[in-house]
């Protein structure tokens, strides 16, 4: 037997043993068809056999019901020819994988038009049918997914704006947030600056060389003193405090003093004026007033400034005196002068006028200097 007769020999051979193969792999798979059809024709779901080529040996009744298409026609068609082409390469990589034995063979998640037009979703899973330990084809159930393909997007549709209202919501949280803190560190810094306002008040209130007393708008009552109000009054601060202000003059000048108190907050003016304090003991200091109200942790309050003028009063009198003297010395020269009298009689002159007018000595010398007035 020549070469060439051999190798033709042995390709028959070969190609009756793969022919023999497939078809005992084609009647195992028509086997189990037979064996399970009855069983699956009662499965809700699309459930399909095929060979390990691809072609459908049984499909059950479900399939009918669900495509429109005659389970006859589906016998010997090849699965992909029912599937979109854009699907092909996956669904052959699944099969094939599923053929493989390989326990992860992914799903066929695609989208089909039913024959009445409508779009559905199908998910297809495979499982391998054995036979002698040998694959003889595939077990495929088709499911239709798309209410749950729908629940899903909802969902996702949900969770998508859901999220971005998380987003959005985080968002304005952060900005409120910087807000706040930026509104806490602007009033903390107020408070800091506050604090540091009114504690260099009180240091200014307590030192001041002048009586300061806080006053009540509403009833008049003394808040607060500092400790010269305290050596001005001769009342102690705890005395003081809680105090009518009118109680620091005379009685008889109450009205006078209350009136100008409530002249002074209706207007809201600054006022300056002398006046009198009577101290515990009861004695009498002049003094000048500044008063005007001011704002303190929210309230308004009436701040009075007292100075004692004790000594400026007392030279203010004596400067009047020596000016009264000197106008009188000098009406006694013209009178004297004139009678050419001696001073002692001159002055009996003026006081004399004096009576007679009902009138202060100084006014009649100042009526002798100023029109020449010679006393009769």
């Amino acid at each position: 037997m020549s070469d060439e007769e051999a190798f033709v020999r042995l390709s028959m051979d070969q190609f009756m043993r793969t022919e023999e193969s497939g078809q005992k792999e084609k009647k195992a798979s028509h086997k189990l068809a037979k064996e399970y059809g009855p069983i699956l024709d009662n499965l809700n779901d699309v459930v399909f056999i095929t060979d390990k080529e691809g072609h459908f040996v049984f499909v059950n009744k479900a399939s009918e019901q669900r495509t429109g298409i005659p389970k006859e026609i589906f016998i010997g068609l090849h699965f992909l020819e029912l599937i979109d082409p854009k699907y092909h390469e996956f669904a052959k990589s699944s099969f094939q994988k599923a053929i493989n034995g390989e326990k992860a063979a992914p799903a066929i998640e695609m989208e089909r038009q039913t024959t009445s037009g409508e779009k559905i979703t199908l998910e297809i899973n495979w499982k391998i049918l054995s036979e002698d330990n040998a694959a003889v084809g595939l077990l495929g159930v088709s499911r239709d997914v798309t209410d749950r393909k729908q629940a899903q997007q909802a969902l996702k549709k949900v969770r998508d704006e859901l999220e971005m209202r998380v987003k959005d919501r985080t968002a304005e949280l952060q900005k409120a947030n910087e807000l706040l803190k930026k509104q806490i560190k602007e009033r903390i810094s107020a408070e800091e600056k506050l604090k540091e306002s009114e504690e260099k008040y009180r240091s200014l209130f307590e030192n001041s060389g002048d009586a300061i007393f806080l006053v009540d708008i509403d009833t008049d009552i003394i808040l607060d003193a500092n400790c010269q109000a305290e050596s001005l009054t001769g009342h102690p601060r705890q005395e003081l405090i809680g105090m009518h202000q009118s109680r620091l003059h005379s009685a008889q000048e109450e009205k006078y003093y209350e009136e100008k108190f409530r002249k002074h907050i209706k207007n809201e003016l600054i006022f300056d004026l002398e006046a009198e304090v009577v101290k515990k003991d009861g004695s009498v200091v002049p003094v000048f007033i500044c008063s005007n109200l001011i704002d303190l942790q929210g309230k308004k309050i009436i701040q009075g400034i007292f100075r004692d003028i004790s000594k400026e009063k007392m030279i203010s009198d004596l400067k009047g005196e020596l000016a009264t003297k000197k106008l009188i010395n000098r009406a006694k020269t013209i009178i004297a002068n004139h009678y050419n009298i001696n001073d002692s009689d001159a002055m009996r002159l003026l006081q004399k006028e004096s009576r007679k007018q009902s009138c202060k000595l100084k006014e009649v010398a100042q009526a002798v200097i100023s029109s020449k007035f010679i006393l009769d």
